[in-house]
């Protein structure tokens, strides 16, 4: 299948994609060179890059692929095919983060299952959680799973195992919310089973 670009390489674009990534960072939810946020713009993937800085992030870093999976500029994310994978299954999809929570990451090993009616404002946005098992990262096989994932469920946001979140939307700042509203359900979880009350 053919995926042609619609236009030029923007540099506001580019400017969004770093600050996400650096607001990622700002808040706890990716490590100095972790995490990955992209965002489609005019059949465009432009993607966070590989192991640089996340607090120091600019345009200029930011990387610029097809979805046919080939680079148009820079060097893009490991992960790079789950975002090219979520583009290509998911309609009305223009912004995928992923992130490494710590709460969440946290709860997952405690086998807590994360309840969005337990804050209003994630039941209202995020809906439903799905969950992908431990797979490799920077794969295929997890770029797929996670892709089938949140397709069959219908979620924005998934669970990945001993790994993180992945969050969609139809913009940047919209999937920045929903990765934030599943760590917020994370800590609510935790809380909520160190005061007995358990999940």
């Amino acid at each position: 299948m053919l995926y042609p670009p619609r236009g030029p390489i923007d540099k506001s674009v580019m400017a969004d994609v770093a600050e996400a990534l650096k607001t990622l960072y700002e808040r706890g939810l990716v490590q100095a060179m972790g995490g990955n946020v992209s965002t489609l713009h005019n059949g465009l993937v432009y993607l966070s890059p590989t192991r640089v800085f996340r607090g120091r992030l600019s345009w200029m870093d930011v990387a610029v692929m097809r979805l046919d999976g080939s680079v148009v500029r820079g060097r893009p994310s490991s992960e790079w095919r789950m975002h090219i994978a979520i583009y290509r299954r998911l309609d009305g999809i223009a912004a995928v983060v992923h992130a490494h929570p710590p709460a969440l990451l946290g709860a997952d090993s405690m086998g807590l299952r994360l309840n969005p009616s337990l804050l209003m404002e994630a039941e209202a946005t995020v809906g439903c959680v799905a969950g992908v098992p431990r797979v490799k990262p920077g794969t295929w096989e997890l770029a797929e799973a996670v892709a089938t994932a949140l397709e069959a469920s219908g979620c924005k946001a998934a669970v990945l195992r001993n790994h993180g979140v992945v969050a969609v939307g139809r913009s940047l700042w919209e999937a920045l919310d929903m990765a934030e509203a599943v760590e917020d359900l994370a800590r609510i979880s935790l809380y909520q089973r160190l005061g007995g009350g358990g999940v």
